[in-house]
């Protein structure tokens, strides 16, 4: 009899198990709409960013303040306009769907938020926690919780820096996404200055727009992929900025007197930009090692 009873017991547990309703989900319609509001956000789309939102919505960002989901569109617009690219690490994100005690419908997201400062280049990594309500699905709350120390500090070190400063720094976005990575040398004119001088390891290799298309010429017909990505920049003093670069492509034209080879080149080096005071580029120095390069394409010291 007591084993009847004790197995009698253990059917009733499993049965009320078995009926009791299920509160985590790994998918759903709205863990489904959370992401596609990040995709919106990253796209920079933000009138569909706010679709997924209540007309009542409220947004609470490292605050027990709300904001209307207007006012939040319009710190994210802020923010995206000043990086030259963000978004989210999705390799490596978390989110899942809970009914809690009440019965409300919550989402929550961990993840990793990647940006960089088109002024600075400088890039930010923050972890990012959302806690998102929904109701119909809709989005009624939202909380969203991250250190913005950082980036708060970024924001007031641009917001410091003078016109010429910022002037600098966007020559030097034009010259190396526009002349070197799109081959467009007619934005010289407006970069560099007439006692423009190019110096490799400190040896005057070129003088003024011309004499730089020329020796510049061998890189865009010897790798058709050429392309210089700006890895990092000192600070601006007296006009003058150190600039961290990696130039890659592919070797499928001749450079240097060697035939296609279909090698992929990736070096480093470092210039120092000299402007003068109307914020024209006037010296160029130029360091990378030339070995590296060469051994990258097959040849040796022999």
């Amino acid at each position: 009899m007591r084993k009847l009873c004790l197995l009698l017991l253990g059917s009733l547990f499993f049965i009320a198990c078995q009926n009791e309703p299920k509160r985590y989900f790994a998918e759903s319609a709205e863990t489904n709409t959370l992401k596609s509001g990040i995709a919106a956000y990253e796209a920079g789309d933000w009138e569909k960013w706010q679709s997924h939102f209540s007309d009542t919505a409220k947004i609470f960002v490292n605050s027990n303040k709300p904001m209307k989901v207007s006012e939040r569109a319009k710190e994210l617009k802020t923010m995206a306009g000043a990086m030259s690219s963000y978004g989210f690490n999705h390799d490596k994100e978390y989110i899942e769907m809970v009914l809690d005690k009440e019965d409300e419908t919550w989402v929550y997201y961990w993840g990793t938020h990647k940006g960089t400062f088109a002024t600075t280049k400088k890039e930010l990594t923050i972890p990012v926690h959302l806690a998102v309500q929904f109701v119909d699905g809709k989005i009624v709350e939202e909380h969203v919780y991250f250190d913005g120390t950082a980036m708060n500090g970024e924001f007031k070190a641009i917001a410091s820096m003078s016109d010429a400063d910022k002037n600098i720094r966007a020559s030097i976005d034009t010259f190396i996404g526009e002349f070197l990575n799109k081959k467009d040398a007619s934005v010289l004119g407006d970069l560099l200055s007439k006692d423009y001088k190019r110096f490799h390891n400190d040896k005057i290799i070129a003088e003024g727009s011309s004499e730089l298309e020329t020796n510049i010429s061998p890189f865009f017909k010897g790798f058709s992929d050429f392309k210089v990505e700006l890895l990092h920049t000192s600070t601006i003093v007296e006009n003058a900025i150190f600039v961290h670069w990696k130039a890659t492509g592919t070797h499928d034209g001749e450079f240097s007197g060697i035939p296609a080879t279909g090698k992929k080149i990736d070096v480093n080096g470092l210039s120092r930009l000299q402007y003068d005071d109307e914020g024209k580029l006037k010296y160029e120095h130029l360091y990378y090692d030339q070995l590296t390069l060469m051994q990258q394409l097959g040849k040796s010291l022999n």
